[in-house]
């Protein structure tokens, strides 16, 4: 958790500043692989995955997992979330 006093003046990116058009590869990878159920955690899990990729452009399971523990999903849809992640990644070193 940040508050918003430690981002004054700084950049922050919203899941609809992401990208204008959902072209983003992460948003592309979560929906081929029909990643979302209820939505309750999108936002969380796709600015995390684009974080973590920003950060680590082959990430392995592990570090996925340990990344992508900090949101919580209510639907469980932990293992598309990490093809999903996997995906994108292949996408964005290409």
């Amino acid at each position: 958790m940040i508050s918003a006093r430690d981002v004054q003046g700084k950049e922050v990116t919203t899941i609809e500043g992401l990208s204008p058009n959902s072209n983003h590869p992460v948003q592309k990878a979560w929906v081929k692989l029909q990643v979302p159920q209820c939505g309750y955690c999108q936002s969380g899990q796709i600015l995390s995955a684009v974080s973590l990729l920003n950060k680590v452009k082959d990430p392995d399971n592990d570090t996925i997992k340990e990344t992508m523990s900090a949101v919580l999903c209510r639907c469980g849809t932990y293992p598309r979330i990490v093809e999903a992640i996997k995906l994108a990644a292949r996408e964005m070193r290409e």
